[in-house]
């Protein structure tokens, strides 16, 4: 082959693909190209909110009885489950309900120590406030078993 064919053959004088401006749409809009390079929207994580949350949460898996540790560590699973579900899958049950096996107590907060460390900022906040409504549950309910009734009014037979 001649220098001057091998010249006229060659793409050696196109700009590489990548330093090209983006073709627009022939319907008009955005450039396909450009839409296909869209980076997703980076979100701000506080981080001292996200370890305050984590920090709550453990400490209060010590506090909470055995059954509220179960409730817990279930709605740990169903925020996994939703985060990572394939949306076509048909992993999760159809009534959304999870199955914590039989643990002791010790072993509850163990697991939800372990889970608290990979918690997202979201599920951190809710977990947080469901703790929180438990919590209150529970010291409701204290405070009215601590306060004496009141005397009734009506005679004793």
């Amino acid at each position: 082959m001649s220098a001057g064919a091998a010249a006229a053959g060659s793409k050696s004088t196109d700009m590489p693909r990548s330093f090209e401006p983006p073709r627009r749409n022939p319907a008009g809009g955005a450039p396909a190209e450009a839409r296909r390079r869209t980076q997703p929207v980076r979100r701000v994580v506080n981080v001292r909110a996200l370890m305050r949350d984590r920090e709550f949460i453990k400490i209060n898996a010590y506090l909470l009885p055995k059954l509220a540790k179960r409730r817990v560590v279930a709605m740990m699973e169903r925020l996994r489950r939703k985060r990572t579900e394939v949306p076509r899958g048909g992993r999760a049950a159809p009534d959304g309900s999870v199955d914590v096996p039989e643990m002791t107590s010790a072993e509850l907060v163990r697991e939800i120590n372990w889970r608290v460390g990979t918690l997202p900022p979201d599920d951190a906040e809710i977990l947080v406030r469901y703790i929180g409504r438990l919590t209150r549950w529970r010291t409701s309910r204290r405070r009215r078993a601590e306060t004496p009734a009141a005397p009734s009014p009506l005679p004793r037979r």
